[in-house]
């Protein structure tokens, strides 16, 4: 699995890559949350339902995607890791968000992310590997 940060003009983009797509959305995540916060450690006391349904696998991401962003947001928590299972007929995901609530001292210094662009978002398989390029609007 891993992240890579991708040139761009305005905003931010990832590739990121992962052998399911289980992971593929958990390491997306990851890569927003490494985006918002300076550090992502610390203990996992809180844990956040997730279960979402789309009509594609590209929409599946960027709804789950902006569900992270506005828990995360409204809720004032740092997620740092993703328990999902992504089922791909019909395009679902379900699982769990597990985090801290935000602490100024360990988590502040990360980018403002306002939103998840649809611009060029795809998932492709290949070679046993699931990848994507997402581009966060800053």
């Amino acid at each position: 699995m891993s992240i890579e940060e991708l040139e761009h003009t305005a905003d931010l983009r990832f590739r990121v890559r992962a052998p399911s797509l289980a992971d593929l959305f958990a390491e997306a995540a990851r890569a927003l949350m490494q985006t918002l916060y300076a550090d992502l450690r610390g203990p996992a006391t809180e844990i956040r339902p997730i279960d979402l349904e789309s009509g594609d696998r590209e929409s599946l991401l960027y709804n789950f995607l902006s569900e992270v962003l506005y828990l995360s947001e409204a809720e004032n928590l740092v997620f740092t890791e993703a328990e999902l299972k992504v089922t791909p007929s019909p395009p679902s995901v379900v699982g769990r968000l597990v985090g801290r609530p935000f602490d100024r001292a360990l988590h502040a210094g990360g980018t403002e992310v306002k939103g998840i662009s649809y611009s060029d978002l795809a998932i492709v398989e290949a070679n046993g590997e699931f990848c994507l390029e997402v581009l966060f609007d800053v």
